[in-house]
């Protein structure tokens, strides 16, 4: 039964990995599921767990890839005990109306059940037979960081879920940049949110432009020609000599994923269109190098 039950908890964590680092395969999807959207975070995950790290700022102006969608060596989170506890945190970011921690805070909390899945199976296996000093202080170091990093989450009381998406929402609120991206793909469709994602498109924000670009115009209630910026914005930052290789990968989810029109024939936008597309791509092109510097 312990075997049984080590070999479950191992396959939670490895399920829960790849949805967080985007690594499961793609899967042809009913034209209801591209307009609910309800999956559209594995896709877009697949473009940041798949874009190569960069090699410098300076030499290919890609940005490193978030802690969220870290798959390999993953590393546990950094708890900031200055702050106090996760729940303290959250507190804070409610009554100063701090948007940034806001968004970094459900980020926190999407880990904690992934997080304390983690510390069980490394808690249960034991240490490998034959470990060396070195390596067996490594591994009572990361379990004590997982325990720190799980008792603080456990300090959060309630749905934790509903914790995080009130997080998002002052985010929001604060025009924190990404978040209103992060509360759709966690299942928001307010009117707001839907707003913010199309905004955040609009100012370059790479997530924001492969989400808006990828769905039904129905779902943001956007026109076509809006669409279709977004979509341009994307196919010309693909080819940057400095940050093509970054974007390229959230160009093939979109197109994979788009509703209707996959592979983005633009050949027949107005100059309208196409000087959106740019200004986004322009702006997107700054963003990805300012995040490097």
């Amino acid at each position: 039964m312990l075997e049984k039950k080590g070999i479950n908890a191992a396959i939670c964590v490895t399920a829960c990995l790849i949805v967080i680092g985007g690594w499961q395969a793609f899967r042809d999807e009913s034209p209801q599921m591209k307009l609910d959207a309800g999956a559209s975070s594995e896709r877009i995950m697949q473009a940041d767990a798949e874009t190569p790290a960069p090699k410098s700022a300076v030499s290919s102006g890609l940005p490193s890839s978030t802690p969220d969608h870290v798959v390999t060596k993953r590393s546990p989170p950094n708890v900031d005990n200055d702050l106090g506890n996760l729940n303290d945190q959250i507190h804070r970011a409610f009554t100063e109306k701090d948007g940034r921690l806001a968004a970094n805070l459900a980020s926190k909390l999407k880990e904690c059940d992934v997080n304390m899945m983690i510390l069980t199976v490394e808690s249960s296996k034991g240490a490998p037979p034959d470990s060396d000093a070195a390596l067996l202080e490594i591994r009572k170091e990361r379990l004590q960081r997982y325990e720190r990093m799980n008792a603080s989450c456990q300090t959060v009381p309630g749905d934790q879920h509903q914790v995080r998406m009130r997080l998002l929402e002052l985010a929001i609120q604060q025009e924190v940049v990404g978040a209103a991206t992060e509360s759709f793909e966690a299942g928001s469709r307010d009117p707001m949110t839907l707003s913010r994602v199309v905004g955040d498109a609009s100012a370059g924000d790479i997530r924001a432009l492969t989400t808006v670009a990828m769905h039904d115009i129905r779902v943001f209630g956007v026109t076509r020609e809006d669409q279709d910026a977004a979509r341009y914005a994307l196919k010309l930052a693909s080819i940057d000599p400095v940050v093509g290789e970054r974007v390229v990968n959230y160009l093939k989810v979109a197109e994979s994923y788009g509703a209707p029109n996959a592979n983005f024939d633009l050949s027949n936008i107005s100059e309208s269109v196409r000087s959106r597309g740019e200004d986004a791509a322009g702006k997107l092109r700054e963003r990805l190098l300012t995040e490097t510097r």
